[in-house]
């Protein structure tokens, strides 16, 4: 009869892992976790990409709006500034200081207020129009301010009558008195239809006109 050790079958040798092996094994985990970063790093630039790329949208967009809200403003500033100032424009245009001169509403207004005011002579002259310079800078806009100067003799019966003209003569236009002289006649006290004084005059009607463009060859005007 077998002895009972002898009929036990010897055991396989059990296959332990070298270095190799495990050195794949963690190579293949560590390529994974490789790619999980990757994935993960792409994923990152794009949401920062996607997120600069929308609040530059937004801030454009608020820009946008922005403009148009002040281009609102300024266009509602506009009517408020043509409903207060347009009543005064319209005046000042009907009056005669914007616009073109009109010389002959000067002349016929002359005429009518030496034969209403029963003056004894009446005679003018008037110069070419220029700008105006000024020594302290105006703002006038677009327009420019400019000048005729008319210098006028009456014959007077009594001072009152160049007061009267002068009145009178506003209404033909805007102007300014740059100076008039008063000088006595030598006709007789008791003398009819003869004039007594003699008024000598120089006016300077005024207009607003737009600015004309610059010529650089051009010499500067204006009165001193």
């Amino acid at each position: 009869m077998a002895k009972p050790n002898a009929l036990r079958a010897k055991p396989a040798d059990a296959k332990v892992p070298t270095w190799r092996d495990e050195l794949g094994m963690i190579g293949a985990s560590a390529r994974l976790c490789a790619g999980v970063l990757g994935a993960a790093v792409l994923l990152v630039g794009a949401a920062t990409w996607y997120g600069a790329q929308k609040a530059a949208s937004l801030a454009q967009a608020a820009q946008v709006r922005g403009a148009a809200a002040s281009r609102f403003q300024n266009v509602e500033s506009e009517k408020q500034d043509i409903a207060i100032y347009q009543p005064r424009f319209m005046e000042l245009q009907a009056g005669g200081l914007i616009g073109d001169e009109n010389r002959l509403a000067w002349i016929e207004t002359i005429k009518s207020i030496q034969g209403t005011r029963k003056l004894v002579s009446a005679s003018y002259d008037i110069e070419p129009q220029q700008a105006l310079a000024f020594s302290v800078p105006m703002a006038l806009g677009d327009y420019q301010l400019r000048g005729s100067r008319m210098r006028v003799e009456l014959g007077l019966v009594h001072e009152l009558d160049l007061f009267h003209f002068i009145d009178d003569l506003r209404g033909a236009g805007r102007f300014t008195v740059q100076d008039c002289k008063l000088k006595r006649t030598d006709a007789p006290a008791e003398a009819i239809g003869v004039a007594r004084l003699t008024a000598n005059c120089t006016l300077v009607w005024l207009t607003l006109g737009a600015t004309p463009q610059p010529d650089a060859s051009a010499p500067a005007k204006g009165w001193p």
